[in-house]
């Protein structure tokens, strides 16, 4: 725990009211300004109407309950929450949720990386890379649009002062991680998050329209609901609560080999397989929450965004931070939103063994791309250390299991020591905490829950299917990862989704962003027909798995809509998904079917194209 965070337990949270008044000072706002008045209130409620919606009674609450009003409240101070308010204009007004501290959130312990399109001739490798590490179950439109935002993300940070490691030209350097076919992550040391999300967390304050409430929690979100048809295709909370339970028991049943790793579920956060999405016939108008004193706040906004994190606090063991508990998951399993790839949980085979309770530490999967090796108990290899995260991590268990240990070894023997002190400083300083100086002796590891791929089901712009709710970064399934997390791809889609969202609610309130999209909507040129191979070789990978898998649903036909917002897959067709789609040609570039132009990608600067002359290669 940071100094931040142990004198914000030691003083406890401060109440409602405090948080309020300091953060308007902060902005130079008043603090009758900041707190809604009824008229505010009002105007939300008439906004509703007009649309034909109105509040449902739980939208009331009690009378002491203090109301905030905005344009845009986003649940969730990591990378995605702070750059989706960085993609807002100053017109809009802004609230931002910490469930504790602002820098209590899983971007600021990124290790590794962030991916990047090295060059243009990095979109097909890219891609493939992606697709293998996700077993062909990834959603291809969603990957696509991340490579080719992903050099205009960098671009961005660069402007807004991340500080990614240079060359002595002063070209980005990139280094490697497993399954990546050549170098093409950016990094800072091994605190990329912590560079990333504290410089994003600086812009962010400098904001006179965004207010930030930490030890904020959400408890639920606020909804209007059509007049014509109140409380239709709604799950209610009883008949939630019995499926959660139905689904958490399959879940306990389906975790026996995660040893250390089986989840701690409960019948809110886990669910097994996807939730019914049902027709929109509800409008989100912002999120009940409750500070660390226990008062109540209901924040009535125009566009709600969670981007609240994943599902590790439910672990015992996890490289995550506890408060992490699927909180946004819960909400839409009780509200019948749809959720998706509910047991796709990705372990990370390397994690710091220790028999201390807490947060696991975790040796970054760079370690292993820049030459460090596992080894059993005789010092022996046993395993390719660049393969998908999931195949290591099996292979670990596996040898665990023949030597009857709880853990195997790490050696940095190959590695030059001004490397292991220089780009792996912090992870150097960590182990020599616990007792392993890593310059000198192998360290123990064990796999441990790291991420999630799953989550609440969003489309290409990250939009649920609840008008005015988004979700972003892990919260979200937007599909980019598939069964499991390509290393170094979650920093990059978290930002490429958040802004989109963005974008998003900025065309629905109809104002101008202040950031302008570089990149076509759909792959132009080469990229459109990588593309177009790239979406049909996943779709034969995944009728393939299907049919080896359920043999009787051989005979069904594969529909995956590669480019869909409510992608099929065939796995899915096999019994996976409750979502339904349409057929369409897997490799067709977009299912617009106005004619879109393709403009070239803007070249960005030879400092941010280039790759180093000295890259950091795997060894």
């Amino acid at each position: 725990m940071s100094e931040k965070n142990e004198k914000a337990g030691e003083m406890g949270a401060a109440p409602a009211e405090t948080m309020i008044a300091d953060t308007a000072r902060a902005h130079a706002i008043a603090p009758a300004e900041t707190m809604a008045s009824a008229a505010a209130r009002t105007h939300v409620e008439d906004a509703c109407e007009s649309a034909g919606y109105r509040l449902q009674p739980e939208c009331n609450g009690a009378a002491e309950a203090h109301d905030i009003t905005c344009n845009v409240v986003i649940v969730g101070s990591g990378v995605a929450g702070l750059y989706c308010a960085l993609n807002l204009p100053s017109t809009l007004s802004v609230v931002m949720l910490a469930k504790t501290t602002v820098d209590e959130c899983d971007s600021m312990l990124a290790q590794g990386g962030i991916c990047v399109q090295h060059d243009d001739a990095d979109y097909a490798p890219f891609f493939e890379d992606t697709l293998r590490a996700g077993h062909y179950e990834n959603r291809c439109e969603s990957v696509d649009l991340m490579i080719r935002a992903s050099r205009s993300i960098i671009s961005d940070l660069v402007k807004r002062g991340v500080d990614f490691e240079r060359d002595q030209a002063g070209n980005l350097r990139y280094t490697r991680e497993g399954a990546h076919s050549r170098p093409r992550i950016c990094f800072h040391g091994d605190i990329t998050g912590d560079e990333i999300t504290s410089t994003l967390l600086a812009r962010v304050r400098e904001l006179p329209n965004v207010r930030i409430l930490e030890h904020t929690c959400m408890d639920d979100i606020l909804i209007a609901q059509e007049e014509s048809q109140v409380s239709v295709g709604i799950m209610t909370k009883n008949e939630a609560a019995a499926q959660g339970e139905a689904d958490a028991a399959m879940q306990n049943a389906t975790n026996v080999e995660d040893r250390d790793c089986a989840p701690l579920v409960t019948a809110a956060s886990a669910t097994q397989h996807n939730v019914k999405p049902r027709q929109p016939q509800t409008r989100c108008c912002g999120v009940l929450a409750h500070t660390g004193d226990g008062a109540q706040l209901r924040i009535f906004a125009g566009q709600t965004l969670w981007a609240c994190g994943g599902i590790g606090g439910t672990y015992p063991r996890s490289t995550n931070f506890p408060s992490l508990t699927g909180d946004a998951c819960a909400i839409a399993a009780r509200h019948g939103i749809a959720l998706e790839h509910m047991d796709y949980v990705q372990i990370h085979p390397t994690s710091l063994y220790s028999t201390r309770p807490g947060r696991a530490f975790l040796i970054s999967e760079s370690c292993r791309g820049e030459g460090a090796v596992l080894l059993d108990a005789n010092g022996n290899r046993f395993t390719d250390e660049l393969q998908p995260r999931d195949v290591v991590s099996a292979a670990i268990y596996r040898q665990m299991a023949a030597e009857d240990t709880d853990f195997v070894r790490l050696s940095f023997a190959t590695m030059p020591k001004d490397e292991i002190t220089g780009h792996f400083e912090n992870i150097y300083k960590r182990c020599l905490e616990e007792g392993f100086d890593i310059t000198r002796e192998p360290i123990p590891v064990v796999p441990a829950q790291h991420y999630f791929m799953g989550g609440v089901q969003v489309d290409r712009n990250s939009a649920t299917d609840v008008p005015g709710l988004y979700a972003a970064g892990e919260t979200s399934c937007n599909g980019v990862h598939g069964k499991n997390r390509l290393a170094s791809n979650s920093l990059l889609e978290s930002l490429v989704f958040a802004q989109r969202a963005a974008w998003d609610m900025c065309r629905k309130l109809g104002v101008k962003a202040p950031v302008a999209q570089t990149y076509p909507e759909q792959p132009c040129g080469a990229d459109a027909q990588a593309y177009k191979r790239l979406c049909a070789e996943a779709e034969r990978k995944t009728c393939e798995n299907a049919t080896q898998t359920r043999p009787q649903t051989a005979a069904q036909t594969c529909t995956q809509n590669a480019v869909h917002d409510r992608p099929q897959t065939c796995a899915q067709n096999a019994g996976q998904s409750a979502t339904p789609t349409k057929p369409c040609d897997a490799g067709r570039p977009g299912s617009q079917t106005e004619e879109q132009t393709c403009p070239q990608n803007p070249s960005p600067s030879d400092t941010d194209r280039t790759a180093s002359s000295k890259e950091v290669v795997c060894a």
